[in-house]
């Protein structure tokens, strides 16, 4: 079956069946311990959210509050996690699962943006370098929910059709577009600046040029309307919302050096990326991607929860689609080679 013939069903497969299933199994088979006792109440989720860092993510749950209103109006089938009872009065379904419906569909939607991503122009049929990447993005992408929030997978979605713009688009209204998207992304978590440190890495030649003639080149200004859409928006929050908490939420550096779990968090995102470097292929723009975000690994040690694995899962979905890529672009080159001998 040609490739055409049979992107549609992986799309299907991985876009929709295989994330829906794994969504289930942690929404209905599991339950957190994690702030249970807030989240899943309308009453206390506003309380949670209009305090503190977690003011500034709107997008997500002006969503999740949307979609609680939907499935109260139209009355739509709800999950009840096995243990949701045990939260007595502090528990409700109907908004249990507006979390979700919201989370399932943006993890739908990353998983077939991945796809389309790593498919390429040609909508490779190879299972290795571009299924089995997706598949395992699912898989984390779900397995991290174990710490719920409403921002996480619609975050996800806005990196991935960053990336398709980045690397596919060359049209104007691509670049309006991409600083659209920018924008979207800060509103919901300040992970949108991934976006940048990813534009930066794949433009890195042009980006970090010497200037000539004083001029600076398209990729530069191109950087540069980035930086100004995720700042401005970023600002904007802090101006609109209040400034207490603006950038932290706690200093958290000694806690998270006595705390083992912390340490295992850390060590799983240092895990990642030693596979990533010494296997092959390894590009400069891999390298360059590592470089300009270890500003962020340091920060995530001082004022985050390292075990929070959903702190790791945008770096590392960035990084599998640079590998990947990296991989491809390897095996074209070889078939070049051997077809010119």
């Amino acid at each position: 079956m040609k490739n055409n013939l049979t992107f549609p069903i992986r799309l299907f497969l991985l876009g929709c069946v295989i994330p829906v299933i794994m969504s289930t199994v942690v929404y209905v088979g599991f339950f957190t311990n994690y702030t249970a006792e807030i989240l899943f109440s309308k009453q206390g989720f506003e309380h949670y959210y209009n305090n503190g860092i977690y003011k500034y993510r709107v997008l997500g749950q002006i969503i999740l509050l949307k979609t609680y209103d939907l499935i109260r109006h139209y009355d739509l089938p709800t999950l009840e996690a096995r243990s949701l009872p045990l939260l007595k009065d502090n528990g409700d379904p109907e908004f249990y699962s507006a979390y979700f419906y919201v989370n399932t569909v943006f993890l739908c939607l990353t998983c077939m943006l991945l796809l389309i991503i790593l498919a390429g122009g040609t909508k490779s049929a190879n299972f290795l370098l571009v299924d089995f990447p997706v598949l395992f993005m699912c898989f984390l992408m779900a397995i991290t929910q174990y710490v719920v929030v409403p921002y996480d997978t619609l975050s996800y979605f806005f990196l991935a059709l960053a990336v398709i713009l980045i690397m596919y688009g060359n049209k104007a209204w691509h670049v309006s577009t991409l600083g659209i998207v920018v924008v979207l992304a800060t509103l919901t978590r300040e992970t949108a600046i991934f976006i940048l440190a990813f534009y930066a890495a794949i433009h890195y030649r042009d980006v970090f040029a010497k200037l000539a003639n004083r001029k600076i080149n398209r990729q530069q200004v191109m950087l540069l309307l980035l930086i100004v859409c995720f700042l401005g928006t970023y600002v904007g929050l802090r101006l609109v919302f209040g400034k207490e908490q603006a950038v932290y939420q706690a200093f958290l550096l000694t806690r998270n050096i006595n705390l083992s779990v912390s340490l295992f968090g850390i060590l799983f995102y240092i895990s990642i990326a030693l596979l990533v470097l010494i296997t092959t292929h390894v590009t400069k723009e891999i390298s360059v991607f590592f470089l300009v975000t270890l500003p962020y690994v340091g920060l995530m040690w001082l004022i985050a929860d390292p075990w929070e694995i959903r702190l790791w899962t945008p770096l590392i979905m960035l990084l599998i689609i640079m590998k990947v890529q990296a991989h491809q672009s390897a095996g074209k080159q070889d078939t070049v080679f051997e077809v010119s001998h």
